[in-house]
């Protein structure tokens, strides 16, 4: 009877409908960076993230699943996509604990141009949480003393809970 019952709540976790988190025309999910400075990295405090979401581009890979913007302008309209092959990778369906529905391994182009991976986890709570994360990317080779890394994009993590709002305008 236990197993039963452990394999409807599976199955009843696995059809959850995502497209409830889709939004509207001048709808959006923001908020503001976590605090704490071991998860923040290339953001100052109080940066504000906003993301515009479309669950169906999200489930398929096919076309833009929404804009992504921060208050700093480290990403200004940017839009956020998947690879179509890892839509439908067995990597697409990794979880973490804590009351997540679904989490999307996403790339969107920072304001300097180098891609940042994102992770967008869909919550029970119906808010939205974001990983931003790239690593320093040195553009001279170890040792070469005659080139400037100055222009260099730098690493940046960050972690930011989302909540949905009204009169929402993509940069």
């Amino acid at each position: 009877m236990k197993s039963i019952l452990v394999s409807i709540v599976l199955l009843c976790a696995a059809c959850t409908d995502v497209g409830s988190f889709s939004t509207d025309v001048g709808e959006c999910y923001r908020g503001t960076i976590e605090d704490a400075s071991f998860v923040r990295t290339g953001f100052e405090p109080g940066v504000k993230l906003s993301v515009t979401l479309d669950t169906d581009a999200l489930a398929d890979g096919r076309g833009s699943a929404g804009v992504l913007w921060t208050s700093d302008g480290i990403f200004d309209d940017a839009t956020i996509s998947q690879m179509e092959q890892l839509a439908h990778d067995s990597l697409s369906l990794f979880q973490f604990p804590q009351g997540r529905i679904r989490n999307y391994l996403l790339y969107v182009p920072a304001s300097d141009g180098a891609p940042a991976t994102v992770v967008i986890s869909l919550m029970e709570n119906e808010e939205v949480e974001v990983r931003v994360m790239r690593p320093k990317i040195d553009l001279c080779e170890e040792g070469d003393e005659d080139c400037d890394n100055s222009g260099s994009p730098p690493a940046l993590f960050g972690v930011f809970k989302l909540f949905r709002e009204a009169g929402c305008t993509v940069p």
